[in-house]
């Protein structure tokens, strides 16, 4: 049982880990098109705000929501 607890916490942590990656991923991604396209200013408001909760959400190890809302920042900026 206690062997099963422990492989059931490592498994959790890569996939912690995964999720850190993809955040920081998409983040990345955010920045990217903030800096090379023409964006409105208010979508790149929108989008700024997006990032930083995004930002904040994956530090903070709630990976999952931070990756709702790099997926909602990144269909705004129409990149993938």
């Amino acid at each position: 049982m206690i062997r099963l607890a422990l492989i059931a916490a490592a498994l959790a942590g890569f996939v912690s880990a995964a999720h850190a990656d993809q955040c920081q991923d998409d983040v990345a991604k955010i920045d990217k098109a903030l800096s090379s396209q023409e964006v409105d200013a208010d979508v790149r408001a929108q989008a700024e705000d997006m990032r930083s909760q995004a930002v904040q959400l994956c530090g903070a190890g709630n990976a999952e929501e931070g990756l709702a809302v790099t997926a909602e920042a990144k269909v705004l900026l129409k990149i993938e």
